[in-house]
């Protein structure tokens, strides 16, 4: 399998573990690492193959962030006080989210990955 491959369905498996351990109490507070983490782990490239999956994670995650925000801003966009300040405040929120989620799911990333290329180098 090319090495494309492998970073997309990393950042495929980085973001959707993310999303399921957003809802583990305790564990959601480290979610964008243990996500990253697997994600970086399965493409197994390196530090670069880790960076690439984490950059491409957090663009997966930006999306649904953005389309949530957007349906709820336009729904209540004729509310006179209430729909700008749900407008503003998803947007607000979502930067703050996925800033966190790709700082964070980046690093995790990296580590996965490296570790992935370090137990490949010790088999035999």
């Amino acid at each position: 399998m090319g090495i494309i491959a492998r970073v997309l369905g990393g950042a495929l498996i980085g973001t959707v573990c993310t999303f399921i351990f957003y809802f583990i109490p305790l564990v959601n507070s480290i979610a964008p690492f243990l996500g990253g983490l697997l994600g970086g782990y399965y493409a197994d490239g390196g530090s670069g193959g880790g960076l690439k999956t984490g950059v491409l994670m957090t663009i997966f995650m930006i999306i649904p962030g953005f389309l949530l925000g957007g349906i709820l801003g336009s729904i209540l966009r004729d509310a006179p006080v209430l729909g700008g300040f749900v407008v503003a405040s998803a947007f607000v929120i979502t930067l703050v989210i996925v800033a966190h989620a790709a700082l964070i799911g980046i690093i995790g990333s990296v580590i996965g990955a490296v570790l992935a290329e370090r137990s490949t180098i010790y088999r035999f």
